[in-house]
C-alpha cells in the first residue's frame, strides 16, 4: 500500500513539473501601416490686412518725434474717411533710433506702424492711396483673410483623410495585404493667403489696382491602420 502512495505521488509531482515547464507562444507582431496624406481647399478672402510705416527723420529728436506725430494722424483720419472702422484700426508699433552707423552720430529716425483690417475688400485701393497721400511713406505687409474658414478646413480634412485611405489601400494592395481598422490619426493644419508686401509705396494717377484675393486651408494628417 506504501508502495502505491509513494508511485501516486511520484506521478504527481512530474506532471506538476512537466505543467511548471509549459512555455507560452510569443504574440505575433502587430501588422499596421502609417501614411500621411494632405488636402487644400481655396477660398476667396473676404478680409485684408494692411500695415504701413510712417518713418521720419531730423537731427533733433523732438522735431522728428512731432513731425511722425503729425503725419501718423493724418494717415489715420485719412484711412477712417476711406471706410474703415476706427476699430479695425491700430498702432501696430513706435521706435526711436540714431544712425550710428558712422564715427559721429546721425539723425533721429521715428518710426511708427498702423496695422489696418479691411472688411470690405473693395475698398483696398482706395485706403492705400489715401494712406499714401497723407503721408504714409511704406506699405510693410499685405495680407489676404478669410473671416470664416470651418467649411474649408473641415472639406480639406474628408479629403486628406480620403487621400491617406487611397495610399494605404494602394501600399497594402501591393504588398499582398488588406488594410483594417484606424488605430491612430494625428493631424495639422494651415491658412496660407496670397501676400504682397512692399518697402515703399509710390502714388499713380489712377486709384492702386488690387487683384480678387484667396486663401488656401490644408489640411495634413498622419494616419495608423492595422493589416489584415
Amino acid at each position: 500500500m506504501l508502495n502505491k502512495i509513494t508511485k501516486c505521488i511520484l506521478l504527481v509531482s512530474i506532471s506538476a513539473a512537466f505543467l511548471s515547464c509549459t512555455v507560452e507562444r510569443p504574440a505575433a507582431p502587430e501588422r499596421s501601416i502609417t501614411v500621411s496624406a494632405n488636402a487644400s481647399v481655396s477660398i476667396k478672402a473676404d478680409l485684408v490686412s494692411l500695415r504701413f510705416m510712417v518713418r521720419t527723420q531730423d537731427w533733433n529728436v523732438n522735431k522728428a518725434s512731432d513731425k511722425n506725430a503729425e503725419i501718423t494722424n493724418k494717415v489715420l483720419e485719412a484711412i477712417k474717411n476711406a471706410g474703415v472702422d476706427p476699430q479695425d484700426i491700430t498702432t501696430a508699433d513706435y521706435s526711436i533710433y540714431q544712425d550710428l552707423s558712422k564715427s559721429y552720430p546721425g539723425q533721429y529716425t521715428v518710426q511708427n506702424s498702423i496695422k489696418v483690417l479691411i472688411r470690405n475688400t473693395e475698398l483696398t485701393g482706395k485706403v492705400i492711396d489715401s494712406a499714401v497721400v497723407s503721408g504714409a511713406n511704406g506699405l510693410t505687409s499685405f495680407t489676404y483673410l478669410a473671416e470664416d474658414k470651418s467649411t474649408a478646413l473641415r472639406q480639406a480634412r474628408t479629403q486628406a483623410i480620403q487621400n491617406a485611405q487611397d495610399a494605404a489601400n494602394l501600399l497594402a494592395g501591393a504588398s499582398g495585404a488588406k488594410v483594417g481598422n484606424v488605430m491612430e490619426i494625428t493631424e495639422t493644419y494651415a491658412s496660407n493667403a496670397n501676400a504682397a508686401p512692399s518697402s515703399a509705396l509710390m502714388l499713380k494717377s489712377n486709384s492702386t489696382p488690387i487683384q480678387e484675393g484667396y486663401v488656401e486651408v490644408e489640411s495634413h494628417v498622419t494616419v495608423k491602420y492595422s493589416l489584415e
